[in-house]
């Protein structure tokens, strides 16, 4: 009678001992499997800001212009436009660009991030919703080598103070402004189309 408890006692504690071994590994496994995802995106994003630093002296932006929208849609908005210049020789499929806006002492004031490919508003791409749970991505323009793209868009979450200093009449622009202050930029991503 004892002998029996004990080989059912021992077949359920093996039973137990070999389903957590067993969910173990398959834990492992999911683990492993998501880790190789983790690892892919940090290398693209890793690739994309070593591609923009060394393909930032091919990117201008002349031509940069930050005003307050004054009628329509965006009646009040802070808007920033531009041109986006590609001099190099590859085609840019995907660029972030980080503008930084200083104070006439030259300390920063504010700091926006921008895509610039993505569409424009007042395009015909702008009418286009991103929504999650369909797979179909943003269309983006790709900028051809030694081409050039304009681009608008809204500085989201600007301070209070840029944007009544814009709507007296400041002007951000990229030289020196002793008046006011300037913009800058910086390129901190860029991907390729083959």
């Amino acid at each position: 009678m004892i002998k029996r408890k004990s080989l059912i006692l021992g077949l359920i504690s093996s039973f137990v001992i070999c389903s957590v071994v067993a969910l173990t590994l398959v834990g492992y496994f999911f683990y492993l499997q998501l880790k190789e995802k983790e690892s892919s995106l940090l290398y693209l994003e890793t690739l994309k800001s070593i591609n923009a630093r060394v393909y930032a002296r091919h990117i201008e932006m002349p031509k940069l212009q930050v005003r307050v929208e004054k009628a329509g849609a965006l009646k009040d908005k802070p808007i920033i436009e531009g041109l986006l210049k590609n001099n190099g020789p590859k085609n840019i499929n995907d660029i972030t660009i980080k503008l930084k806006f200083f104070d006439k002492d030259g300390a920063v004031i504010y700091e926006s991030v921008i895509r610039p490919h993505e569409p424009s508003l007042g395009s015909s791409g702008f009418s286009q919703l991103a929504i999650p749970y369909l797979s179909q991505p943003v269309p983006r323009t790709v900028l051809k080598a030694y081409g050039e793209l304009p681009f608008k868009k809204i500085l989201t979450s600007c301070p209070e103070e840029i944007v009544s200093e814009l709507r007296n009449g400041a002007v951000f622009s990229q030289g020196a402004n002793k008046r006011f202050g300037r913009i800058d930029y910086e390129v901190i991503s860029v991907s390729f189309r083959e």
